[in-house]
């Protein structure tokens, strides 16, 4: 694709200066991006099949190291002799006032008895501009008759290309730590650190949002966190609060917990500027109290009759969530089932001590109950847009024993809810 305005042409004149990769950074990627794995046979020999060493090994660990080349390896019992796997590694550069994100697939031939045999090529660069403007780089893809996204054509060009979903897709969380910064992106306060985003992303956030520079800077990173992996939550709603955070020197910890704190308070007409709310020494103790508060004057409200208000409240739920009344799901001790009414919601709030009562307003979760023989256990919150669990919480937002075996059944029946939203509403 031909650059189109003035933006494009420059990047395209810059991306003639670009260093290629190290041998350094080549070398890493080879080791970080590919699963490597160990053999063993029936005799109990394992052979790594990224350097060929062969050892004993009774143990029945599912990983070990190998003790020839230190390599992390899973281990795999059977007759399979040739493994084959594919990964991605992302190298930072800077070049001149742009930050470049370089995606490298490795293809990798893993035979027993043999050094491993690798195949690499850089198939994607995303070139950031210091106001957070980007464009990119890419080779061609086979797309013909296929909807995989990694089937890239290594003999093809990086070639200036139209944007496409796709790209954003080609992350694998393996970033090169030898890496080079833009002086923009080092004075707004980046250190190597993503903090679990992609780098595109994280960039991006980072030179068009002053508020999230601001959080980096103070060292409140968990709510940085927080408010990129959940966009739809406005950072200002709650900036005033922050504001008083970092004036007081408080760091939150839990930024869940924190901004349905704030939230509570708001509810209860309490000053969100104040630092004696919203610096609380116990946040998990001041959160549930404020919470409790919470859920009893909506169940007031709720039991001072039919009022037009909580009618309205009660149509909209249905309008929001009616298509998924009727799920749930079993594993044949927990019930996980959608809770159906504001009222119903407001009671298991009541019940389980916590601010779950007034999440029908929330657009991008659905909330479930999670119960054994009709006794609640966990009040569960799925994200519609990620399609995974967000919170999951006990009685004063506690953890129970069966708390990782409800997030694993709700998210393995993620496909029910995930159905539930292509019909109409």
């Amino acid at each position: 694709m031909k650059p189109k305005n003035k933006f494009q042409r420059n990047i395209v004149e810059a991306s003639k200066n670009l260093q290629p990769l190290t041998s350094k950074q080549i070398q890493w990627g080879l080791e970080h991006s590919i699963n490597h794995v160990g053999h063993k046979s029936a005799k109990k020999i394992v052979t790594c099949t990224k350097c060929g060493h062969q050892w004993k090994s009774d143990t029945k660990r599912k990983h070990e190291k190998c003790p020839h080349c230190g390599t992390r390896l899973t281990i795999h019992e059977g007759r399979k002799r040739i493994f084959n796997d594919c990964g991605y590694f992302t190298v930072i550069t800077a070049c001149k006032d742009y930050q470049v994100v370089r995606s490298v697939m490795v293809k990798c031939s893993l035979r027993v008895g043999k050094p491993a045999e690798y195949e690499w090529a850089e198939v994607m660069q995303r070139w950031i501009a210091p106001n957070g403007e980007h464009v990119t780089f890419t080779r061609l893809r086979q797309t013909m008759g296929t909807l995989y996204y990694d089937l890239w054509l290594f003999y093809t060009p990086l070639e200036l290309r139209k944007e496409n979903h796709i790209f954003n897709l080609v992350h694998s969380g393996t970033v090169c730590p030898f890496m080079s910064a833009t002086h923009e992106l080092r004075k707004r306060g980046f250190k190597k650190s993503f903090y679990g985003q992609s780098p595109l992303n994280f960039f991006h956030t980072l030179l068009t949002d002053n508020r999230m520079e601001t959080l980096l800077k103070t060292g409140q990173t968990k709510l940085l966190r927080h408010f990129m992996e959940h966009p739809k939550e406005n950072v200002e709603d709650y900036w005033q609060s922050i504001r008083i955070c970092n004036r007081n020197g408080y760091k939150v910890h839990d930024a869940v917990t924190w901004c349905d704190y704030i939230d509570a308070l708001k509810y209860l007409g309490k000053d969100v500027r104040n630092m004696k709310y919203v610096c609380p020494q116990n946040l998990s103790r001041e959160h549930d109290k404020a919470c409790r508060k919470v859920v009893e004057r909506e169940l007031e409200k709720e039991m001072n009759g039919n009022t037009p208000k909580f009618l309205s409240k009660e149509h909209c739920y249905l309008l929001s969530k009616g298509r998924f009344f009727g799920l749930s799901f079993s594993d044949g001790v927990i019930c996980v089932k959608v809770i159906e009414s504001v009222k119903d919601m407001i009671l298991e709030g009541r019940a389980m001590h916590h601010c779950v009562g007034r999440y029908h307003t929330k657009k991008d979760s659905l909330i479930l109950s999670a119960t054994i023989n009709g006794k609640r256990i966990e009040t569960v919150e799925v994200s519609l847009s990620q399609m995974k669990v967000v919170q999951c919480r006990g009685v004063c937002n506690s953890n129970t024993e069966y708390h990782d075996r409800i997030i694993k059944l709700v998210e393995d029946n993620a496909e029910q809810i995930r159905q539930r939203m292509k019909q109409v509403a």
